[in-house]
């Protein structure tokens, strides 16, 4: 097969930069309006038991048993290698799957919220047991919504036009916000935040939808193509997909839920702030993996070994000195825009703070290389580290360290699961592009000085993060 030109990739890289500065935009102004926005309108009990219950659900996006991003990568090498109809038997078994599980997953968390006592179980005060029942059926909505939106990625992956899937999902996410920040406003509580958090999901996916079938008329929602054979064929990268999820649901809502049960709902309004403020230091990283994750799937599909590895290490450096950069500009900012930020219903924890950066630059050292076996789905064994370790490991560990050393405890464990599972991943990586250690590191510490004279020219139009 003939490796696709390096024009065309480049095109579709510099429209994926535009689409996920887009993105990021939109997600760092959520995550920055909604403390304030929250904590003026609710106050710290409030707000702490609605991050506590929003964390439930989180753990349902693995009930969809990894089907719709593996479906998603193996739709987009069966495009790179031309077989259209293959793409889209994939597509119509996974979206037959997901309505079941759909259905069967509201079914049930119906009737188990009916009888569970949550807000007893959660110590909640502010919100009563009929809130919180609601709220939390209308949330996992708004997951089992979001499979459909996942699905229909694929379909902009598999054609090369990935940016237009994430200005979609960026318009989706910008929506539902919206409809979240409209019914706090209006004096509304928790239950009609989730209503218009819902709402605006749908409306996005609605209009995902559309923009999906003007991109690939060809793939189309039916039962006609679906076959139980393409479903097992994906069972084992699709079971393996669903550890990421799952690994994050308990590294990061775990943690909130952690904190809230070792040190209270007050100590989580805290936690969260200060989590969110340092992870701004992984937008480099997130908006090189989501553009570098479908490139590489298609350059797998193409048998392109050469363009693989040179995605592999360009995306590597840039997710290490994007942090760099990144970092240094909110740690010097902190001290001004935490208080403001807050409404000084918050106290800056430094040295929480501080601890958080660390691992999150550790996180950016093998996140990025993370992509090398998840990209072309052969990511089953490292999955199970992700699972246990990162995942499961900073829930105990954070449970445990909270109880003895607070908030910094919680810190601690999480730079000490990052670390862990950056020896893990980064020797997968190597091992899968023939490449040595020495190598790799000479490669990401070396600033990427090519790439800034690139700067400039590439919100013009002139050239992409893929230099020749």
């Amino acid at each position: 097969m003939l490796s696709q030109s390096l024009h065309v990739i480049r095109s579709r890289v510099l429209k994926g930069t535009r689409a996920q500065a887009f993105a990021q935009a939109v997600q760092v102004f959520i995550r920055l309006a909604e403390v304030p926005l929250l904590l003026a309108f609710w106050g710290a009990q409030l707000y702490g038991e609605w991050l506590m219950l929003a964390a439930i659900p989180a753990y349902l996006s693995i009930v969809d048993g990894g089907f719709a991003t593996a479906t998603c990568r193996d739709m987009t090498m069966k495009s790179g290698a031309g077989d259209r109809q293959g793409a889209l038997v994939v597509f119509q078994s996974t979206w037959l799957l997901l309505l079941l599980v759909s259905f069967i997953v509201f079914q049930l968390t119906y009737s188990l919220t009916a009888l569970a006592p949550i807000t007893k179980w959660l110590r909640f005060s502010a919100m009563n047991a009929s809130d919180t029942q609601a709220v939390l059926l209308l949330l996992v909505l708004h997951v089992l919504v979001g499979f459909q939106g996942g699905l229909l990625h694929g379909g902009f992956w598999a054609t090369g036009k990935y940016p237009s899937g994430m200005v979609f999902s960026a318009a989706t996410q910008l929506l539902e916000f919206m409809g979240l920040g409209l019914a706090v406003i209006l004096g509304g509580g928790p239950v009609k935040a989730a209503a218009g958090y819902l709402g605006g999901r749908v409306l996005g996916t609605i209009l995902m939808w559309i923009g999906q079938r003007r991109t690939c008329s060809w793939l189309r929602y039916g039962f006609a193509h679906a076959s139980l054979f393409e479903l097992q064929r994906l069972a084992i990268p699709a079971f393996s997909s669903l550890a990421f999820p799952l690994g994050n649901a308990l590294n990061i809502q775990g943690t909130r839920i952690v904190v809230g049960l070792a040190l209270g709902p007050v100590a989580v309004a805290i936690f969260a702030p200060l989590r969110t403020l340092s992870n701004l230091g992984k937008q480099p990283s997130a908006i090189i993996n989501r553009l570098i994750e479908p490139e590489m799937a298609l350059a797998y599909g193409a048998a392109d070994e050469n363009l693989f590895a040179r995605i592999f290490f360009k995306s590597c450096q840039l997710s290490f000195w994007g942090f760099l950069l990144v970092a240094l500009v909110i740690g010097a900012g902190a001290h001004w825009v935490f208080p403001v930020w807050t409404s000084g219903k918050v106290v800056m924890e430094w040295s929480t703070f501080i601890l958080l950066l660390v691992a999150v630059l550790i996180n950016s050292l093998w996140f990025t290389a993370l992509m090398v076996p998840y990209a072309t789905n052969r990511h089953a064994r490292i999955s199970v580290f992700y699972m246990l370790i990162y995942g499961g490991g900073s829930f105990l560990i954070a449970y445990f360290s909270s109880k003895g050393f607070g908030l910094n405890g919680t810190a601690a464990a999480l730079i000490s699961v990052e670390a862990v599972m950056a020896l893990i991943v980064i020797r997968t990586a190597l091992k899968m592009v023939h490449v040595d250690l020495c190598q790799w590191a000479v490669s990401v510490i070396k600033p990427p000085l090519s790439l800034m004279n690139h700067a400039a020219a590439l919100f013009h139009g002139k050239t992409s993060i893929i230099p020749t």
